[in-house]
């Protein structure tokens, strides 16, 4: 038999494929498996085996507070523990700091001073003069009682001073007996207070002029006091003997030996003959490998479509990526700050969660946080918080119906990163300075994911019309202009949408799927019918059945065209397609019974053959839990019409066989209902449709009254 022609759908999805191929995102193998091995390789370039060299840095601060889990560690040769470079350099900024000023001593100071002294005599005029012949010669002679220096106090460090003797001797001095400019000037202050104010001013000025420092700095003497100091600050913290027990199995890590493995396996590295490793390579490739196959595995056994879709593929796999280039950024950035705790892989959880699943968001969580624990150097304790805080973020961003819940996923976060982080940090003794900032970070993390994450989701809803839970409260609207059309030109069937509407609604609700997104595919699964309305049996009032006039292959053909109709039209309005995938999948490819029936009786009479495809919906299949319960509603509401609903076992019968009948024909292979589910869902119908059916009180009138009698 001759291929049939593409349904719409068919022709949407070819389309799509299509447009996909001209941007470059194709469905191509090759193309898919480029993708992998380019991620997996963008990944290694954080790892630190990426260069090939052996690992110097495998013993990370990760370890302290953990319990040494490997075979015990001897030296096999002496080696020096070297300091951390920045404790070096701190320790030698303060040697530089601390190192105490080199003066030299001038013998004739005082005569200088009294010269001076004689030269502002003669300048100076009455009272002034007299005043500093006597008592002022006298001050000043009462100040050279103590060594005089050059500089203010405050600008020399530490309690002495050395003196450089002419016999190129030291000698310390206390700076408690060396007085500045400043102290004498106050001495002469003090001692003239009982002058009038202009005279003071003039004697104490003088004599201030006159003041020669007996001792002076000497700058470059000083200056190579300290370089000789800070290059004699010791650049080890021990000498660790050959035979010595670095650590031992099970001894607890902390940070004294952490420095002793992290100086034995330098030394290693530069004792080997050959630092570069080609297997060291390999290593990084198949740990970036393992990373990426967590993802790529779980979507091609669970999500094979978004595989498939090297779109979806390449942007979920990017996520890793993008997490262990944040994790090697907080190493390589010149910080003490927990940066690594500001890094947004709750916020990637929620993308993923709102965008697909809260299955796949697991995978994807746990894939990035390995990822930012290995680019950190296999550091576990920032993968195990990561773990937790995206957990509870993926969950939080499900059945998602307001975007006010952002800060309901910012409480999540910041309890599962929290809680984590403060047992972690508690069980390893970790101060409380250390620990306070991880927490801030955490916090700081807590509010930045989800805004970043609802950030991202609206600009995608409005670049890809793309319909997460958020966006789909807009089109839960039944004054949506196509739900109007449906009520003015098919009132049947936008009765039976509303009644369809409550059952999978309710379903939904019951079984833990997402109600909103099943409420609205309900909706609009039978706007196909607007076109050809009186064609369908709810429709036809007080009008004649037109399928008694037709062929059941053209009545068939009729009745199938109404989901191509429902697909042109939903594009035509811009529905999502998350939305418009249920016009096609509530009917799946079940057989239209009736119409092939009587072809079947027709073709008996003539001798003819009947090609069952001719009479069965051109699907897909539905492939969620939602549009199988549309599926199962849409049924079980039309058979509900044709028994007594008031009676409970009539409706059980006839929801029993509609399921029976879509399980045996295969509608709902491609679902994850499970029998526990389709149990639920038909209890729900059950109740659902006895609630619809209940009686009313037939209520006795009251007989009119007899007209007044007239006497």
């Amino acid at each position: 038999m001759a291929r049939q022609k593409p349904t719409l759908f068919e022709q949407i999805r070819e389309e799509d494929r299509a447009s996909t191929t001209a941007s470059g995102l194709t469905t191509n193998k090759v193309l898919r498996i480029a993708i992998l091995v380019g991620a997996t390789v963008l990944l290694m370039a954080f790892l630190p085996g990426r260069l090939g060299d052996t690992q110097r840095t495998a013993f990370d601060r990760s370890r302290i507070g953990t319990s040494w889990t490997e075979e015990s560690v001897i030296a096999e040769y002496p080696f020096p523990v070297n300091k951390d470079p920045d404790t070096l350099a701190r320790q030698r900024e303060a040697a530089q700091r601390t190192t105490p000023a080199i003066v030299r001593r001038s013998v004739a100071a005082f005569t200088l001073s009294r010269d001076r002294l004689q030269a502002e005599i003669s300048q100076t005029s009455d009272p002034a003069s007299s005043i500093l012949a006597g008592r002022g010669m006298a001050a000043l002679k009462a100040a050279y009682d103590a060594d005089i220096i050059d500089l203010d106090n405050a600008q020399l460090p530490g309690d002495v001073i050395v003196e450089l003797l002419p016999s190129a001797e030291e000698r310390i001095l206390p700076m408690s007996s060396i007085r500045d400019s400043i102290d004498v000037a106050l001495s002469f202050e003090s001692t003239f207070s009982d002058l009038a104010e202009e005279t003071r001013r003039v004697v104490t000025q003088s004599l201030r002029n006159a003041l020669v420092p007996t001792i002076r700095v000497d700058d470059r003497a000083w200056a190579n006091a300290r370089t000789e100091a800070a290059q004699n600050v010791a650049t080890t913290t021990e000498i660790i003997q050959r035979g010595d027990v670095i650590v031992r199995k099970g001894q607890r890590v902390d940070a004294q030996i952490l420095e002793r493995l992290a100086a034995y396996r330098f030394g290693q590295y530069l004792r080997s003959t050959s630092q570069f490793s080609f297997l060291v390579v390999l290593g990084a490739f198949g740990h970036a490998f393992f990373i990426m196959s967590m993802v790529a595995l779980y979507l091609y056994y669970v999500r094979r479509s978004s595989f498939e879709r090297n779109g979806q593929l390449a942007s979920l796999l990017a996520m890793p990526v993008v997490s262990a280039g944040l994790g090697w950024l907080t190493i390589a950035l010149p910080t003490s700050l927990p940066l690594e705790y500001v890094i947004v892989v709750p916020g990637m959880a929620m993308i993923v969660s709102i965008l697909y699943d809260v299955r796949t968001a697991i995978v994807v969580t746990l894939a990035c946080s390995l990822s930012v624990a290995a680019a950190r150097g296999n550091d576990h304790v920032i993968a195990v918080v990561m773990i937790a805080g995206s957990a509870m973020a993926a969950y939080s961003a499900t059945n998602l119906r307001s975007r006010t819940q952002v800060f309901t996923s910012i409480l999540s976060i910041l309890i599962g990163l929290v809680v984590v982080t403060l047992s972690i940090e508690l069980e390893r003794a970790t101060p409380a300075i250390a620990l306070v900032l991880k927490l801030g970070a955490s916090a700081v993390n807590s509010v930045l994911s989800p805004l970043i994450a609802f950030a991202v989701i609206l600009i995608m809803e409005r670049a890809l019309n793309l319909a997460t839970d958020l966006r789909l409260e807009e089109f839960d609207n039944i004054n949506h202009p196509l739900l109007q059309q449906l009520n003015e030109r098919a009132p049947g069937t936008y009765q039976h949408t509303m009644a369809v509407v409550r059952l999978s609604e309710t379903a939904a609700s019951a079984i833990g799927a997402n109600a909103l997104l099943a409420r609205v595919g309900a909706l609009y699964h039978d706007v196909g019918k607007i076109e050809k309305s009186e064609y369908f049996i709810e429709n036809q009032i007080d009008i004649d059945n037109k399928h008694d006039r037709l062929t059941p292959k053209r009545s068939a053909g009729i009745i199938r065209q109404h989901v191509q109709d429902g697909i042109e039209l939903a594009r035509e309005y811009k529905l999502p397609d998350r939305i418009w995938k249920f016009i096609p999948m509530h009917h799946g490819t079940i057989l239209i019974k009736h119409f092939y029936a009587k072809a079947i009786d027709e073709a008996i009479e003539k001798e003819l053959l009947v090609d069952e495809q001719d009479f069965r919906y051109p699907g897909p299949k539905p492939d969620s839990k939602e549009t199988a319960i549309v599926m199962l509603a849409d049924a079980a509401e039309a058979l509900s019409r044709l028994v007594d609903t008031s009676q409970r076992e009539e409706i059980v019968r006839a929801v029993e066989k509609i399921i029976t009948d879509r399980t045996a024909d295969g509608q709902l292979n491609d679902t994850p209902l499970t029998l526990n589910d389709l149990d639920i869902i038909k209890e729900s119908f059950v109740k659902s449709l006895l609630g619809s059916s209940h009686q009313r009180v037939r209520y006795k009138d009251v007989p009119p009254s007899p007209p007044p009698t007239v006497l």
